[in-house]
């Protein structure tokens, strides 16, 4: 296996006498970037769970602040303030996280995490369980850049984005699954989120670097365009489409209760439903981990918020609960699929991770939002118009998402056949 902090001569051929020239350009194993072993993709993997916990564990989190005296409203604040402090960390620590500085970054974050939320679990007062939540959210907050980063220093960022959501969606449901068992308590939900922290902090030493030729130096023969401006332009569209698209998705995701209210679906049924719908998530990224990069990015990413849009706009036209339930689960299926190929594509723009980092940042920052948007729409205008709009969202984003995708496969193509630099 190919050593975790292996410079670019780990990528070279390894039979024969060294390869220079064209035919070293034309060989796949020209790739500077790092193949995909136990140990960093291990450390990729958890430090992204651990960036994530907060948000797979917020109606957990609710209950253990309502335990503390929290009313829904107060601890739903402390919840948002905790996720934008970790979106925010996120994107203000992008840059170092592509850099030399990345391990150091993530370690630094994610022992303050578990400072934090360790004070949570044991400290029993209401101010301390807002301050833990607040201060381990920015904590995490490092690891979602550098998880997000270090995707991009791997091969085939498909598969790799996939394994990524594959294995946190596995994870999560293992958790979730425990607390049945260990009950719901300020210490077993502050406990959790400052083990999972520690996890990532024990793995942290094998977080990929950034390869050491991580520019696509012939992109401007590649593209026939200066690279730095396409790909600069194409990193910042992909910053602005996926949080929107992010944004309408989960609005549809949270307001699932009411909608299923509205056509008179049991809360049972609707229990079963989001199941269902989790299970068909895991499925869409299976998808992308079998197939890698064979499947390309732009078509399916076209095909999928088509399918997507199509979906959402058929939640406001149904008032049948059983048509609703199964375009819900069809919804988060394709949701995972795009979510996939959204972080490959950031991540095949600059290996070093310069997109690929703050891409869940911004995510977030729109996610946090989404209940709010969801209530204010449904409020204002009723569930027919609210689908509509959040349909039309995905429909929008076809076209600079293919855009955006071609340039990420062409910079991935110019950066494995010109390592070299110059």
């Amino acid at each position: 296996m190919t050593p975790n902090n292996a410079g670019p001569t780990a990528a070279a051929p390894r039979t024969g006498s060294p390869i220079s020239g064209p035919a070293a350009a034309a060989s796949p194993q020209a790739d500077p970037r790092f193949k995909l072993n136990a140990r960093n993709g291990s450390a990729t993997f958890i430090v992204a769970l651990a960036s994530l916990m907060m948000a797979n564990l917020a109606p957990h989190i609710l209950t253990a602040l309502g335990s503390l005296g929290f009313d829904p409203i107060a601890g739903g604040n402390v919840l948002t303030w905790a996720l934008l402090a970790s979106a925010l960390v996120g994107l203000a620590s992008s840059r170092l996280a592509s850099g030399k500085l990345r391990r150091p970054l993530a370690a630094a974050g994610l022992l303050l995490a578990v400072i934090a939320f360790g004070a949570g679990a044991f400290i029993a007062s209401p101010a301390v369980a807002a301050a833990a939540l607040v201060v381990g959210g920015a904590g995490v907050g490092t690891a979602i850049s550098t998880s997000g980063a270090a995707i991009a220093a791997l091969r085939n960022p498909n598969r790799v984005s996939a394994a990524s959501g594959l294995t946190n969606r596995i994870l999560i449901t293992i958790v979730l699954a425990a607390f049945p068992i260990i009950g719901i308590s300020q210490l077993s939900v502050f406990a959790v989120l400052a083990l999972i922290s520690l996890a990532g902090l024990a793995l942290v030493a094998w977080l990929p670097n950034s390869p050491e030729h991580a520019a696509p130096v012939d992109v401007t023969t590649t593209l026939k365009i200066a690279a730095p401006r396409r790909i600069t332009f194409a990193g910042i569209a992909v910053l602005v489409v996926f949080a929107l698209w992010g944004t309408s998705e989960d609005a549809i995701w949270t307001m699932a209760p009411v909608l299923g209210d509205a056509v008179g679906a049991s809360e049972q049924a609707l229990g079963f439903t989001l199941s269902l719908a989790a299970a068909g998530g895991i499925l869409g990224m299976l998808i992308v981990t079998i197939a890698g990069d064979r499947i390309g990015r732009a078509l399916p990413l076209a095909i999928a918020l088509v399918l997507g849009g199509a979906a959402k706009i058929g939640i406001g036209l149904t008032d049948d609960a059983f048509t609703l339930l199964a375009l819900i689960i069809v919804v988060n299926a394709v949701y995972a699929f795009a979510f996939s190929l959204f972080i490959a594509t950031a991540a095949g723009l600059d290996a070093r991770g310069r997109w690929s980092g703050p891409l869940l940042g911004a995510y977030l920052v729109g996610s946090s939002f989404a209940p709010l948007i969801g209530s204010i729409f449904i409020e204002a205008l009723g569930v027919p118009l609210f689908t509509l709009i959040m349909g039309l969202v995905s429909f929008a984003a076809i076209i600079p998402t293919v855009a955006i995708a071609r340039v990420s496969m062409g910079a991935e193509r110019a950066l494995a056949r010109y390592p070299q630099g110059e």
